[in-house]
């Protein structure tokens, strides 16, 4: 795993970060519940995919396994695995935020190398924004994800 700065990344914006943190101190999501049909089958590319964005396993007490990171004290930004056998893939797609363009190409290192399917990218896909570099995938149960890096100030 490589250790990112997030603060370091897109230096220029620390001011407009600072301003948004002032006026949003709270995040817009608690947390995401994701049923599976079969949590142990995808343990491994949880564990590693979350991995990466500096999670911590979380402490299960109705979840079957879930991650969070921790803000000093504060554990936040849950992402927690719920089995369900009836659980089938939608076409919802969960986003998660990248703070560069070499974490989306380790993330879809780590997605490839832990059974991810349907991999696209990753690449500029410009169509959605100029500077928006992502990865879409599949977890190996077919449910999906991507992970994007971009500036919303350009």
């Amino acid at each position: 795993m490589t250790d990112y700065d997030v603060t370091a990344a897109n230096e220029d914006l620390r001011e407009a970060r600072l301003h948004y943190y002032e006026t949003y101190a709270f995040p817009l999501f608690s947390h995401i519940d994701l049923r599976v049909a079969d949590a142990e089958a995808v343990r491994p590319f949880y564990d590693s995919l979350m991995a990466l964005f500096g999670t911590e396993p979380t402490t299960p007490r109705v979840v079957r396994y879930g991650y969070t990171r921790r803000y000093g004290s504060i554990r936040a930004d849950f992402f927690n695995i719920f089995e369900d056998p009836d659980a089938r893939p939608t076409a919802t797609r969960i986003a998660f935020a990248a703070p560069s363009v070499a974490f989306v190409d380790e993330v879809a290192d780590v997605v490839r190398r832990n059974g991810g399917k349907n991999i696209e990218g990753p690449q500029y896909f410009e169509q959605h924004h100029p500077t928006f570099y992502a990865t879409f995938f599949e977890d190996p149960l077919g449910n999906r994800f991507e992970v994007c890096h971009h500036r919303m100030d350009r």
